[in-house]
């Protein structure tokens, strides 16, 4: 696989990894300092506050995207280290967020 390429998936790899770590932080601070309202006496609701996590998260999985695309580029091999120990982060923080915060 070409140099540019591996770069490009290991920063894609990153954005995808951050995203998911930012919105567990927003679903844990809503959670703590925003409760939300009892569904059974909310019928309707003009914004939903899942949409705009995801999109928060999205913007800040984007930006992540540079950050692993320079860190690509020094060093794929740290790269490499740093986005196994990114994913496996997501995935905990991911797994806790759920059982804890559902």
């Amino acid at each position: 696989m070409p140099s540019a390429r591996r770069r490009l998936l290991v920063a894609l790899a990153f954005g995808f990894a951050g995203a998911a770590l930012v919105y567990v932080a927003l679903r844990l601070v809503e959670a703590v300092w925003f409760p939300e309202a009892n569904p059974a006496i909310v019928i309707w609701s003009d914004r939903s506050r899942f949409v705009w996590r995801a999109l928060i998260a999205a913007y800040a999985g984007g930006a992540a995207i540079f950050g692993g695309h320079a860190l690509a580029t020094r060093s794929i091999d740290a790269a490499s280290r740093w986005l196994g120990r990114a994913a496996l982060a997501a995935a905990l923080a991911l797994a806790l967020q759920g059982a804890l915060v559902p």
